[in-house]
């Protein structure tokens, strides 16, 4: 384990050890972030490399055994396990089992335990939903309406997910560590890079807004009702009264804005009223978060929270105290 004379270290490095003194090393560092799961037996031997750097975690691991680690609480994070040996099984809805060559992606508030068998050893990535979904709104440069799924089950053959191995071997290599542990910045990009590589390789229901080319030119009718919406945002003006705006049918114009758009017109009226209100939340000096609700034509300020945070992964309140501000692409 290598220890930063300035700082906490945040990479665990294990030759094999039993469970009961990795559980206490792991602790030691990054707290005991699973006290209310019952230990592994301590016949158990665990070894390999750890790192945890604001919401996201990344490993290179193996276990010697079969065992079962339960989760009585769920967490808010989307996990990436791309095995290299063994079986892991989640036991969540249904089962997910991962293999060589298998990769699972597993949204961890649904789990409820994993097993690990056949000695199992996998590269993963842990990392946080609302990183995911802030850093996918930066990238298309819009709120994000529906919540992020991931592609739950992958061939590991693929070479996008090697490239994410080999990201994580770069992450894990014993020659990344004075890089890592001489300064502030290379966490934060380390982190980014992982969060980019996930969002860039692992298929979900954005891949293809990520890799959509610039938009074509949008008819005459489709921009008068886009203009109309952007002029208008605090005004939720029923599709058929754009139509008639337009002077085009309903259905052209629904058809027009999933085309060009690429999204509903409902959508895109929410998408419009939340950007509008991210710029005013992030202005100086902000208006309260029920100002800017209202304002935009939100009745329930507490629902436009909720909409808020979903849609950039951060809450109005931290916008408006700029605890969080949008990194450019």
């Amino acid at each position: 384990m290598y220890i930063s004379p300035t700082r906490k270290p945040f990479i665990l490095r294990s030759h094999d050890m039993s469970s009961d003194d990795f559980g206490a090393l792991f602790s030691q560092m990054f707290g005991n972030r699973y006290a209310d799961a019952l230990p592994p037996p301590g016949n158990i031997i665990i070894g390999g490399v750890y790192g945890r750097h604001d919401g996201v975690s990344f490993r290179r691991m193996h276990y010697r055994g079969d065992f079962t680690v339960a989760f009585p609480d769920p967490f808010d994070e989307i996990t990436f396990v791309i095995p290299t040996a063994g079986k892991i099984i989640f036991n969540h809805a249904t089962e997910s089992v991962g293999l060589t060559q298998v990769g699972l992606a597993i949204d961890k508030a649904d789990v409820r335990s994993v097993r690990f068998l056949d000695d199992h050893a996998q590269h993963g990535l842990s990392i946080k939903r609302r990183l995911l979904t802030e850093r996918l709104s930066i990238l298309l440069g819009k709120p994000i309406l529906q919540k992020l799924h991931f592609e739950p089950v992958v061939d590991l053959h693929a070479s996008a997910f090697q490239g994410i191995r080999a990201l994580v071997d770069l992450a894990t290599g014993s020659e990344f560590d004075l890089l890592l542990n001489a300064g502030s910045l290379m966490p934060s990009r380390l982190q980014e890079m992982l969060i980019d590589a996930v969002l860039d390789s692992w298929p979900h229901n954005y891949t293809e807004a990520l890799r959509r080319p610039a938009p074509l030119i949008a008819p005459r009718h489709v921009k008068l009702a886009v203009e109309y919406i952007q002029e208008h945002p605090e005004i939720l003006v029923s599709g058929t009264d754009l139509a008639r705006l337009s002077n085009v049918s309903l259905r052209a114009l629904q058809e027009g804005f999933q085309r060009f758009v690429g999204t509903s017109i409902v959508a895109y009226q929410r998408q419009v009223r939340l950007e509008r209100a991210y710029a005013a939340l992030a202005g100086n000096p902000p208006p309260s978060v029920t100002e800017v609700a209202v304002g935009l034509g939100f009745s329930n300020v507490g629902r436009f929270c909720q909409y808020f945070q979903n849609a950039y992964g951060v809450s109005p309140t931290e916008v408006k105290s700029g605890s969080r501000t949008r990194r450019s692409v």
